[in-house]
């Protein structure tokens, strides 16, 4: 019998990302703002776009539930690979994946704030500005150990029907690398390591968003199958 609770998530979380991509596309965001910008530029950048802003903090606060709705469904097919007493990988697995997540709670809040008064002294909107990159491109640690978690996991299935195919392992291992490239965003103004560079930004956010539809219909795969 399908489990259908598991179909949401693994629908929710690749629906969620898909709107927040959009929505960043929408306000000017996509590409990101450099930070080297200069204060008139992000200031009119702000008061023009400041509805479509809005909208993507929103889009923010949808992706956290929409992934950890994914990350809820994929735990719970992980947990059954695992089995026993010993669930160790399932666990961090949830519970990293939505440590994660926490800082974009902050992302949304400084760009919503940072869109809400027009008026303020631009300093302050250019700080908003960075602190809502910065939780967003720079706190990616946990998501390395989430990521291999769910690889150790996965290849652990020596059942003659794995949940999951051995590849979809190995691509976790390496997602959990790639997305570390946010790590040197303090470091860097310009160049691939600045928050709107090749690696901090564009590699990160590419490898993400294909590892969420991967694990989306993955995770859907298995659920629609039931539980074993």
């Amino acid at each position: 019998m399908a489990n259908k609770a598991q179909m949401f998530g693994a629908i929710a979380g690749p629906l969620a990302a898909g709107f927040v991509g959009i929505s960043m596309y929408m306000a000017g965001f996509i590409p990101p703002t450099p930070p080297t910008m200069s204060l008139t530029d992000l200031v009119a950048l702000y008061s023009q776009n400041a509805t479509a802003i809005r909208v993507v903090a929103i889009a923010m606060l949808f992706l956290l539930s929409g992934l950890m709705l994914l990350y809820s469904a994929l735990g719970d097919q992980l947990w059954e690979i695992e089995g026993g007493s010993a669930r160790t990988c399932s666990r961090i697995q949830v519970t990293l994946g939505g440590i994660s997540l926490v800082p974009v709670y902050g992302t949304a809040a400084c760009w919503a704030l940072a869109a809400y008064r027009s008026e303020r002294a631009p300093e302050i909107t250019q700080m908003l500005s960075d602190l809502g990159w910065y939780l967003f491109v720079f706190p990616v640690a946990p998501a390395l150990f989430q990521m291999w978690a769910i690889g150790f996991a996965v290849l652990s299935d020596k059942s003659a029907r794995p949940k999951f195919p051995r590849w979809y392992g190995f691509l976790c291992f390496w997602v959990g690398i790639l997305l570390m490239t946010g790590l040197f965003v303090p470091f860097f103004k310009v160049g691939p390591f600045a928050w709107n560079g090749l690696l901090a930004f564009w590699v990160a956010a590419i490898t993400l968003g294909i590892w969420i539809n991967i694990t989306g219909a993955l995770v859907l795969g298995v659920a629609k199958q039931g539980r074993a």
